[in-house]
C-alpha cells in the first residue's frame, strides 16, 4: 500500500524493512496513525470482517504490538499480536482458562503476495517475541494463514472453539499421530453408522432387483434370527420373506 510520504518519517525499521511497534512504548505521530489505520482497514476488507479490528485508536493504550514491512512509500504487510484470556475447550469437553499470545491480525498487501514478505514478518515477529508458532492463539484465522501455518509450520489440528479462536493441539504438547488416533476412535462410532447407512441402500437395491426377477428363481436360506457379521459390525435378522437392518443406537 503507498502512502504520501516515506514511511521512514513514521517508522524506525530495521535492516530488513520491518519495525515493530510497542502500544505502550512507541511515541504516537500522525503518519504512524494513517499507516495503522489504513493497512488495519484494507486487512478487514481482505477478510471480509464486519468491522475493522486494527485502528490507531483501539492500539494505543493497549499492550499490543505490531509488526509492519515498509519499502519507501510502501507498507507490504502488518502482523498484530497481543495476549488474551480465552476460555479453551478440550475434546472431552472440559474448560481451561488461558492466557496466550494471540495473532490478532495479520495482512499482505496483495501486491506482494506469495512473494515471502509474510513468512518474513512472521518470522521477524516470533524472534522478537521468543516464541513459538504452536505456542501462539490465532484470532478467527481466514484460510489463507490457515494454509500458511499448515505449509510453513505443519499446524493442522485444532478443537474448534465458541470464540473462534484456534489454539492447535501443540500447544499442549500434543504430538499428530496421538490426536489424529484419538479423534479416530471417538468418532469411530459414526464411521459405523455411515457403513451402515451405505449397507443399507445397497440391501434395498439388491431387495428391488430381486423383485424384478421372476417369482420362481428367488430363493431364501433360513438361518438364525440375529446373524452377525464381523467384517462390517452389521447384525441382519433374516427370515423367509425379506431382509432387515437394523441401526444401533
Amino acid at each position: 500500500m503507498q502512502f504520501q510520504f516515506p514511511l521512514q518519517k513514521a517508522l524506525q525499521t530495521s535492516q530488513n524493512g520491518i519495525s515493530v511497534i510497542s502500544a505502550s512504548n512507541s511515541r504516537r505521530n500522525c503518519y504512524l496513525d494513517e499507516v495503522i489505520d489504513r493497512m488495519g482497514e484494507a486487512s478487514a476488507i481482505a477478510q471480509q470482517l464486519k468491522q475493522i479490528i486494527t485502528t490507531a485508536s483501539k492500539f494505543y493504550g493497549s499492550d499490543q504490538r505490531i509488526y509492519l514491512k515498509a519499502d519507501g512509500k510502501n507498507c507490504l504487510g502488518l502482523l498484530k499480536v497481543g495476549k488474551k484470556n480465552l476460555f479453551y475447550r478440550d475434546y472431552s469437553g472440559s474448560i481451561k482458562e488461558m492466557q496466550p499470545l494471540c495473532v490478532l491480525d495479520f495482512y499482505v498487501h496483495e501486491s506482494v503476495q506469495r512473494m515471502g514478505v509474510g513468512k518474513e514478518l512472521f518470522e521477524e515477529m516470533l524472534k522478537s517475541e521468543q516464541i513459538k508458532p504452536e505456542k501462539l492463539a490465532y484470532d478467527r484465522p481466514s484460510q489463507k494463514l490457515i494454509g500458511f501455518l499448515n505449509k510453513h509450520y505443519n499446524l493442522n489440528q485444532y478443537v474448534p472453539q465458541n470464540n473462534n479462536f484456534v489454539i492447535f493441539n501443540q500447544y499442549f504438547g500434543q504430538g499428530t499421530q496421538p490426536i489424529a488416533q484419538g479423534r479416530s476412535q471417538k468418532y469411530s462410532r459414526n464411521s459405523q453408522i455411515d457403513q451402515l447407512d451405505i449397507m443399507v441402500q445397497q440391501i434395498s437395491q439388491n431387495k428391488t432387483n430381486q423383485q424384478q426377477l421372476p417369482q420362481q428363481k428367488l430363493g431364501y436360506q433360513m438361518s438364525t434370527p440375529w446373524a452377525i457379521d464381523n467384517h462390517t459390525n452389521i447384525y441382519n435378522n433374516i427370515n423367509s420373506q425379506r431382509t432387515n437392518v437394523y441401526k444401533i443406537n
